[in-house]
């Protein structure tokens, strides 16, 4: 079975990054997305009456067409949120960040982290040309080792040394002595982290917030894509179904795409297999008691507990879980570089036990759902090798007519603001280019 589809132009998937193309395109396009829902990442799951998204979803974009796209799509009904956000390490909840709010910590252990961050400041190394070397020139040695190296073990299962820097951006802070001295001494709270307030929707979970995107769009599901042969243009589902394109727009990921090309050049298929990234475990709990949370969400140092993050659904929207009760969202990364190494119902048993031991289930509370996602594509892995190899994958692409956008498409540590701006900016390119959106009405 084969067509050649009302529009020349075909996306593939319907995540943030396919719907936002797809709308600023004027919907004229078909999207074909694997999966029986839209959404991609920013899904959110209905379980027994508890909503969980697909990870620890809020909005904290400054743009303010993203705002305003967001608030439309729910007809501004969000919960506006200031979140309380801490850090467990050993026994102790500090604030967050940990590098301006030491005080609390073994008295020790904040001394050699002061004393090592001055002499950080008065070596001064300059720029340096690997994430570890960044931490420890900007922290010192003793706070670089004792809590950013063990959470990057954790969230991106590799040693800060193989991982580069261009992703930071503003999502590590950088104190000056000051600032480091005064989180030591004083109780006084200074907000310097980069998300001060987020918005969330009262119903419906994250997804929600692309409704705006999604109405119009002309979604076809249960496509997964098995070949595309970039000569004649085709791409071939599992199903049996064929699809011919004048342009291709695929937000898949990076390597998959590249892996259903038929006669791909083998250096291209190399440098796609040097893309990398990590996969998670979501553990979604959801426990008979509405007084569950400290935080709205916690970072965890401490080697020995499991999860390297977890949030609270129900303290973003009363909605999120039913009456009566309180729900629980923890993290667990794994990789080629460093496996799982346990089945999931392990991982579901150790992070019940994780979240007893350091006191955020009580060990009489009745917990009332306990599931396990496994999802394979997480976070975009920047280790040395990353730049080049993206980037020739992607010109390669392109000459072939396929342009490819949002994270697992560009292959990039987007958040879902930048995701829909991909998806926003190729259509521009295209109507720009003389594929005038008027040409398919």
């Amino acid at each position: 079975m084969s067509s050649s589809g009302s529009y020349p132009i075909v996306t593939l998937g319907a995540g943030p990054a396919g719907l936002s193309f797809s709308s600023h395109f004027n919907h004229n396009t078909d999207i074909y997305e694997k999966g029986t829902s839209w959404g991609g990442r920013c899904r959110s799951h209905l379980i027994d009456g508890f909503i969980f998204d697909e990870g620890p979803h809020s909005s904290f974009t400054k743009d303010a067409y993203i705002q305003k796209l967001f608030a439309g799509s729910i007809e501004g009904r969000f919960n506006e949120i200031f979140p309380r956000i801490l850090n467990r390490y050993g026994s102790n909840w500090i604030r967050h960040p940990v590098q301006t709010n030491l005080k609390g910590l073994p008295v020790d252990l904040v001394v050699d982290c002061i004393m090592d961050f001055v002499k950080a400041e008065q070596d001064g190394s300059g720029s340096a040309d690997n994430y570890g070397r960044w931490l420890i020139d900007g922290f010192g040695e003793k706070f670089a080792r004792t809590f950013p190296y063990v959470y990057t073990r954790k969230y991106w299962t590799v040693e800060p040394e193989q991982m580069t820097t261009e992703w930071i951006e503003q999502r590590i802070y950088r104190p000056d002595l000051a600032e480091v001295l005064r989180g030591a001494l004083s109780d006084e709270f200074y907000n310097i982290h980069y998300i001060s307030s987020v918005r969330y929707p009262e119903t419906g979970g994250f997804q929600s917030f692309l409704k705006g995107l999604q109405k119009g769009a002309k979604v076809h599901y249960g496509f997964e894509m098995a070949e595309i042969d970039v000569k004649k243009k085709k791409i071939i589902f599992k199903n049996g179904f064929e699809r011919y394109y004048e342009v291709l727009v695929s937000s898949v990921p990076l390597p998959t795409l590249v892996q259903c090309i038929r006669d791909c050049p083998a250096e291209m298929r190399e440098a796609a297999n040097r893309l990398a990234c990590t996969s998670i475990v979501l553990v979604n709990l959801g426990v008979k008691r509405n007084n569950l949370a400290n935080s709205h969400w916690f970072y965890i140092y401490n080697e020995e507990i499991l999860p390297c993050r977890v949030h609270f659904p129900s303290e973003y929207s009363a909605n999120n879980s039913p009456p009566g009760t309180g729900s629980i969202q923890a993290e667990v990364y794994y990789s080629r570089h460093k496996p799982l190494g346990m089945s999931l119902e392990s991982v579901l048993e150790k992070t019940i036990q994780n979240m007893i031991t350091i006191g955020v289930i009580d060990k009489d509370d009745k917990i009332t759902l306990a599931v396990c996602q496994d999802i394979k594509h997480a976070q975009v892995l920047y280790h040395k090798q990353h730049n080049e190899s993206r980037r020739a994958v992607l010109d390669y692409l392109e000459k072939n007519n396929i342009y490819c956008i949002g994270r697992y498409g560009e292959w990039a540590y987007l958040w879902s603001d930048q995701a829909i701006l991909s998806g926003k900016r190729l259509a521009e390119r295209l109507v720009n280019s003389g594929y005038s959106i008027c040409h398919f009405l």
